[in-house]
């Protein structure tokens, strides 16, 4: 099998859904993987795009509100919620926006990949920066499932932005939420091999059915 990608969002929302949104996670995937230029995926990439760009703004809020005004008709009212949360987070942020640089968490075959495209990266006032991973989906998202996605971070920051904190920003809700210090890394190590085992084992299935259509 060639290696199999996937952006850490997307393995996120596989670690955490059910069977039927594990398929349509995969299914999407595998879409992307035949043809760049498919449309899955796409719903929140206007809004990820604005915060971005918010992060280094002077005026953030009025960034995002764009984005929200911007929106197709079915995108309006999920922009909204999350220009809403956003605002509550940010008004109690004191940072700015910096560079990073793409980096990709590998586990046998798989490679888990955060980019520049899809997390943010700020240095705060008192100089100590942190890498974000927003959430913009409509469930809530529970520590045990952004714990995954933290320690995957916590994995890649040494290449993104040394020394920086990873962050899982529940954009909606304007919850960021961090790994505590006591937590064991390696059951977390052991729990993303499992779903990365997982996920390349859905991935070689779909590949078996695409290739008998």
């Amino acid at each position: 099998m060639d290696g199999v990608h996937i952006g850490l969002g997307s393995f996120l929302d596989y670690a955490r859904s059910t069977p039927r949104g594990c398929a349509g996670i995969v299914r999407n995937q595998w879409e992307i993987y035949i043809d760049e230029t498919s449309l899955a995926w796409t719903f929140y990439a206007p809004f990820r795009s604005a915060l971005r760009r918010a992060v280094s703004s002077p005026d953030a809020s009025e960034v995002v509100a764009e984005a929200v005004r911007q929106a197709r008709p079915v995108q309006q009212p999920h922009f909204q919620q999350l220009h809403e949360g956003f605002q509550r987070w940010w008004g109690k942020v004191r940072a700015t926006g910096v560079p990073m640089e793409s980096a990709a968490w590998d586990c046998g075959d798989l490679s888990v990949t955060v980019s520049r495209r899809s997390a943010l990266a700020l240095r705060h006032r008192d100089g100590h920066a942190e890498v974000v991973l927003p959430y913009l989906k409509e469930p809530e998202l529970g520590a045990d499932s952004a714990n995954l996605a933290l320690r995957v971070l916590e994995h890649l920051v040494p290449v993104m932005l040394p020394e920086a904190t990873p962050v899982v920003l529940d954009v909606r809700r304007g919850k960021a939420l961090r790994l505590r210090r006591n937590t064991n890394r390696a059951e977390l190590d052991a729990l993303l091999a499992a779903e990365a085992a997982k996920y390349l084992t859905h991935w070689e299935a779909m590949a078996e059915v695409r290739r008998a259509e």
